[in-house]
């Protein structure tokens, strides 16, 4: 199984590319943890709605950007069926359990009919706890089991939705090709040869190298 190449990275612009392929001119677009802009900057929009919980980074990107508001999720300070499309881009991963179902309920509530739900967030791999503020990985079926017609689910809490669709899961990857260190394999050197040969014939970006540490799933919210 071969990936894209383009997906073998920790940039966030593949993914983001991803996103804008649901976004038309006339589009309302959420944007939930701006960070410094950068999903609206690539998508070259300054209307976007940007959302986020840090007051000094409200005010910076207020220079740049027309639509910019303070809140802390799980709540979102919108009304009911505002926006075209969602893009949470490593958010959910900050978030307990509680404070994410309590937080897909509120996107449930301000995303329009035929509208999208993009969320982009880490799994779990080596360096995930790294950084303090993740809480937990969440996989791609949560929000399928409490927004979509998963069969076979049996969720701790109520479903949230089932008009939502899963339309588009790309997964986000590392090659650890390079962590294969055949010179310092206490074999012969006739052997290590021998698996350095095997492994060179497979391509550096062979699934066999890969490892996932990430997704971008799209949501579509139907009538």
């Amino acid at each position: 199984m071969m990936v894209d190449k383009k997906y073998i990275t920790h940039s966030r612009e593949p993914f983001f590319e991803i996103a804008f392929k649901y976004i038309k001119s006339g589009s309302k677009v959420l944007d939930v943890g701006p960070g410094n802009g950068s999903f609206s900057k690539f998508c070259g929009r300054n209307d976007f709605y940007l959302l986020d919980g840090n007051e000094d980074t409200v005010e910076i990107l207020k220079k740049n950007y027309k639509n910019v508001y303070f809140g802390r999720i799980p709540k979102i300070p919108f009304e009911d069926n505002k926006f075209d499309l969602i893009h949470c881009s490593h958010i959910v991963e900050h978030l307990y359990p509680n404070e994410l179902y309590d937080f897909l309920k509120e996107l449930d509530r301000t995303l329009n009919s035929g509208g999208y739900l993009v969320i982009s967030t880490p799994l779990f791999w080596e360096g995930f706890y790294n950084d303090l503020s993740h809480i937990k990985p969440y996989n791609p079926k949560v929000f399928q089991k409490y927004l979509c017609m998963l069969k076979g689910a049996n969720p701790s809490r109520k479903s949230i939705s089932t008009r939502y669709e899963v339309i588009e899961l790309k997964f986000r990857y590392r090659n650890n090709y390079d962590r294969f260190n055949f010179v310092n394999f206490k074999r012969s050197n006739l052997i290590n040869k021998f698996f350095e040969l095997i492994f060179s014939r497979l391509s550096k970006n062979s699934f066999f190298f890969l490892e996932k540490t990430g997704y971008t799933l799209v949501l579509k919210k139907h009538e």
